[in-house]
């Protein structure tokens, strides 16, 4: 009996830190989060935290997916319950009789190939060993976002987005129309409502070195050949040496 309790604690307190967006897991929290950030993600105390330990450099934009969705009753007390961590976090105004109700902004990067090959690339070896020597470190995959209305319009407005590598440690959103740059957004992080984490595939290449085959949502396995962890044989000397 005492194990069905702590069990039935566990998961009301982890589905009490995420939310379904368009069908997606999404997690809350009081931690700041950029997409494309590379960090530790935990629940601790019943709170989700992510901390930030680096970006990969990007020399290539990456293609991004935006969608927008109507505010509910559920995430409006999220995003509220996120003031408490955060003062001077945007006001929202919200009621179910509302005739034009906020907005939210899903940003989710989609071109996950890019990305891979962009981690792999020698312009980010100080990211790539970070990650082979943790092997536990995750990437904000997606955000849902309270973006101020002009912000929305523009997005409405473009036909592609793409993740990009502007400033030194700092990541853009360029806006496209018919192949042509028009804008930029730079995603406050207190208009953040929730996020994503996603988890590194490995495989390992001829030349015996582990790479970055894929990246793939936190509760989905790695396919394939690829391994979620990096696996390293040991050769009879180093049974010896045991």
């Amino acid at each position: 009996m005492l194990k069905k309790i702590v069990i039935l604690t566990i998961l009301t307190s982890i589905s009490c830190q995420t939310t379904k967006i368009k069908n997606d897991n999404y997690k809350f929290s009081s931690s700041t989060v950029e997409l494309g950030s590379i960090g530790t993600s935990k629940l601790s105390f019943n709170q989700n935290t992510f901390e930030s330990r680096g970006l990969a450099n990007l020399e290539n934009n990456i293609r991004l997916e935006i969608g927008i969705i109507p505010y509910n009753k559920k995430l409006n007390k999220i995003y509220k319950s996120k003031a408490k961590y955060n003062q001077t976090q945007r006001n929202i105004t919200y009621t179910d009789s509302l005739p034009i109700k906020p907005e939210l902004v899903t940003i989710k990067i989609s071109d996950i190939t890019s990305l891979v090959q962009e981690i792999n690339s020698d312009h980010n070896t100080p990211i790539l060993k970070l990650l082979t020597d943790t092997q536990n470190l995750k990437i904000i995959s997606s955000l849902a976002v309270n973006l101020p209305a002009d912000d929305i319009t523009k997005i409405r407005q473009s036909d592609a987005y793409y993740l990009t590598n502007t400033q030194y440690k700092k990541y853009t959103i360029a806006l496209y129309k018919a192949g042509k740059k028009t804008d930029i957004i730079d995603v406050n992080p207190e208009t953040i409502v929730a996020y994503q984490v996603s988890s590194f595939c490995w495989v390992k290449s001829i030349k015996s070195n582990w790479y970055v085959a894929d990246i793939v949502n936190e509760n989905n396995t790695c396919s394939g050949i690829t391994e979620r962890k990096i696996k390293e044989k040991k050769n009879d000397k180093d049974l010896f040496d045991m």
